[in-house]
């Protein structure tokens, strides 16, 4: 038994690299209030990952290079409850663990494929914010056990960190986040190569707006044009009064400075239903495979962008801002994407059911 970590049960099992950080750092807050009534070990497997957790938190931590090691880990101690935050593959090095209960929590909530994927059969349970995310696993993967399946809600907007207006006027803030152009084509939905740099230059040289930029932190990872348009954007704020990229700051916090925001198709646009503030929608989901017609849900929390519209981008940011079209529609789809949770009440929810699991993973152990 290793001593140092005698009085863990919880494991959050991070297999990624620096660029997928933000997977992580959107569960400090959760994980901090989950922590003062059950010690956490995160394992690592990315040393530039190690030295990020030790920096900016308090948790107690490990890096394990090899599969060995992390089997080591393991063997040597009595660990109940593994989190895990993605569908890393190195995720299986660690599920071959047989004393402690396996569970799937995420990073975000969204309508892209990756969201309800194949592989959630292998964890014992995974952790679902609402009725929609427990649908989309229900219609589209076969022969899956539906009692894996626990409700707590999106903890993470319960933690909303104060962030300084970036404009002194009082100029309608409009917020651009685009997401990154995926790991293959049909999980490609971000629009900065088709209509980034047109939305950013109408809305800087608007007299009564003022940009947010927030890209995702993978923008231009896959795609050589994606990541010149953004670096394109980023030069023209640079020289804007008009404009800023908040690519640090906590999303939430972002969000409570937005009037109006515009996405593309991602986590952050279920997110933002919290704040009950007009939002759009780009529309490039004819990228799915198989599903060229298809429009999910959050659309109609959205006014839709497209090709036939996309150059009135301020005439919909105007309607958006006086008329709020969707404002109605959006508090149902609210509720099927994120609950009917009052503030806090998601965090107990999660920190409740991880209590749940330890002590039956103790029984089973037992037994």
């Amino acid at each position: 038994m290793d001593s140092r970590y005698a009085d863990v049960n919880v494991v959050v099992y991070f297999a990624g690299n620096i660029g997928n950080i933000y997977q992580i750092e959107q569960w400090i807050k959760p994980l901090e209030q989950l922590e003062k009534v059950e010690k956490i070990l995160i394992v690592t497997r990315d040393t530039h990952i190690y030295e990020w957790i030790e920096t900016n938190t308090q948790f107690q931590l490990v890096y394990t290079k090899t599969m060995s090691a992390l089997l080591k880990l393991y063997e040597n101690n009595n660990f109940r409850c593994i989190l895990y935050v993605n569908n890393s593959c190195s995720n299986f090095q660690s599920l071959s663990n047989n004393t402690a209960l396996h569970v799937h929590i995420n990073h975000g909530e969204s309508e892209k494929t990756s969201t309800f994927s194949n592989r959630a059969k292998a964890y014992d349970f995974i952790f679902i914010v609402s009725d929609a995310a427990y649908n989309k696993y229900a219609d589209n993967l076969i022969n899956i056990d539906m009692n894996k399946f626990i409700k707590v809600g999106r903890p993470q907007i319960d933690f909303i960190d104060p962030v300084k207006r970036p404009t002194t006027t009082d100029k309608k803030v409009i917020l651009y986040a685009p997401t990154w152009e995926g790991t293959h084509l049909s999980m490609n939905y971000t629009s900065l190569p088709d209509y980034g740099l047109d939305f950013v230059k109408k809305i800087l040289a608007h007299k009564d707006y003022y940009l947010i930029y927030r890209p995702h932190p993978n923008t231009g990872s896959r795609d050589a044009l994606t990541k010149k348009t953004d670096k394109q954007i980023k030069q023209m704020i640079k020289k804007s009064t008009s404009g800023t990229v908040m690519i640090e700051e906590n999303i939430n916090s972002v969000f409570e400075l937005t009037d109006l925001a515009i996405f593309d198709n991602s986590a952050v646009t279920v997110d933002f239903l919290s704040f009950d503030k007009p939002m759009m929608i780009t529309d490039f989901f004819y990228r799915q495979e198989g599903q060229a017609a298809a429009k999910p849900e959050i659309v109609k929390a959205c006014k839709m962008i497209n090709d036939t519209n996309k150059k009135d981008i301020l005439n919909l940011i105007a309607e958006g801002l006086s008329q709020d079209p969707k404002a109605i529609p959006r508090k149902e789809i609210k509720r099927y994407f994120l609950g009917d949770y009052a503030r806090g009440e998601s965090t107990e929810m999660f920190i409740s059911q991880v209590k749940k699991l330890i002590k039956l993973a103790d029984e089973l152990v037992v037994t």
